[in-house]
């Protein structure tokens, strides 16, 4: 038998893909939500898989980090020169900011701060529209 705790996190977002053919090319935002899910033994003290407080502390000092910023490819031109870099600052990733790697850099994040030993970070789903999401899951 396996058992898990899940929670769920929120914050606002902008990013354009510099690779995209699409709408999503263009400087827009989101309304993120991600779900983490962790698994373990359920602590015969506490009564707990893991305390919801100390995931939050490990998943929102992340969160804080994107939080209402803009996050761009570091390769896109647009934010080099005077574009819309001269504006405001930009969160620069080695990668695409699409849903999918956004998840993943939240997955290694969070599993990389779980005290080792028998917790185990399952699952990260994260929505960027109500409709659209990405998960990076443990298997």
């Amino acid at each position: 038998m396996k058992i898990s705790i899940t929670k769920e996190y929120a914050w606002e977002m902008g990013h354009a893909l510099w690779n995209h053919q699409g709408k999503c090319f263009n400087p827009h935002g989101h309304n993120y939500r991600m779900e983490v899910e962790v698994s373990g033994p359920i602590d015969e003290e506490s009564g707990m898989v893991m305390d919801f407080e100390r995931l939050d502390e490990i998943v929102d000092s992340e969160i804080r980090d994107h939080d209402h910023q803009f996050a761009m490819n570091e390769v896109d031109e647009r934010h080099h020169g005077g574009g819309l870099h001269s504006e405001f600052d930009i969160l620069e990733m080695p990668y695409e900011p699409t849903a999918e790697n956004l998840a993943l850099r939240f997955f290694n994040f969070i599993e990389g701060r779980l005290e080792p030993g028998s917790l185990i970070l399952e699952r990260v789903t994260l929505y960027e529209t109500d409709r659209a999401s990405a998960t990076v899951r443990r298997s």
